[in-house]
């Protein structure tokens, strides 16, 4: 007579729970609770490590955890990188510099040809700015291999042309001052405590005054050629600058900071640091160089 309730006040029965007999007692260590929940769930090893992690994929299909810039393996190795392209530029265009001096036919070709300085300095320009405004341009092999190589022979070319205005002396003496200069920035970048990415903005305000600064020294010297120690201050305050840039660009590179370089832009992150010694070594250069 159990079945003749009605349908709205029948008792729903339990559904059957094969790891749970009511009629066996619980062994020694384990209690019912774990047998009212179904089949006992295996206690969480304490030795075991958890790891949480964001969810999403990166580009290439990879984990977005596994291309996360704090982890200190895939940091060290993209600093690395970036040190290392940062090297073999730097060396190409040395010894671009050196080949005027040691050959005297390639320095009066250089000197006299001064046209193809412009056409090397519009080369840098454009391939510079597809470097940076086309992520597919400089995170995608072999292009950013290629865009690289010609911009570091464009970037050579101009340096050859401006060391051929001036004496072997005075070239190697600002190599010297350069190397020590971004030596010592380098590490005072990785070693400091202030947070130098910060201070974009102001870097950035300060080189709009100097560019309008700038603008006005070339014009004073070309119409008052007496007033050349105009621009010595305008190269001396670029100097200044750029070592600033190459500092900010360097705990960039390094990470933990406000603003950090993706792993993936090494390309980019070693054009920065590129660009940043090559600006150092011009003004360097313009500033304490003799002229032949």
């Amino acid at each position: 007579m159990a079945y003749n309730q009605p349908y709205g006040q029948q008792q729903q029965q339990q559904p059957f729970n094969p790891g749970y007999n009511p009629n066996y007692q619980s062994a020694p260590g384990w209690t019912n609770t774990t047998y009212n929940q179904g089949y006992p769930q295996n206690p969480q090893n304490p030795n075991m490590a958890s790891y949480n992690a964001d969810p999403g994929y990166a580009e290439g299909g990879m984990a977005k955890e596994n291309v996360n810039f704090t982890n200190a393996s895939i940091r060290a190795g993209f600093i690395r990188k970036v040190f290392t392209w940062v090297t073999i530029m730097l060396a190409v265009v040395a010894v671009m510099s050196v080949l005027p001096f040691i050959h005297t036919e390639l320095k009066s070709f250089v000197y006299q040809n001064f046209g193809l300085y412009y056409v090397s300095y519009v080369t840098f320009l454009v391939v510079y700015i597809a470097l940076v405004c086309c992520e597919n341009v400089r995170r995608s092999f072999p292009s950013n291999l290629i865009c690289t190589a010609i911009l570091t022979l464009a970037i050579g070319y101009m340096t050859m042309m401006i060391c051929t205005r001036y004496d072997v002396v005075s070239v190697a003496l600002c190599f010297v001052i350069t190397a020590v200069c971004c030596g010592t920035i380098v590490i005072f970048a990785m070693q400091t405590k202030y947070d130098l990415t910060s201070m974009i903005g102001i870097a950035f305000i300060f080189s709009m005054v100097l560019m309008v600064f700038g603008l006005i020294a070339i014009m004073s010297i070309m119409f008052f050629p007496q007033l050349r120690f105009v621009y010595q201050i305008y190269a001396a305050l670029a100097a200044l600058l750029f070592m600033f840039y190459l500092a900010i660009d360097v705990q960039m590179i390094m990470g933990g900071r406000k603003f950090e370089i993706s792993p993936e832009d090494h390309v980019f992150a070693a054009i920065q640091v590129f660009l940043d010694i090559i600006y150092i070594f011009w003004m360097l250069l313009s500033l304490f160089g003799s002229r032949s």
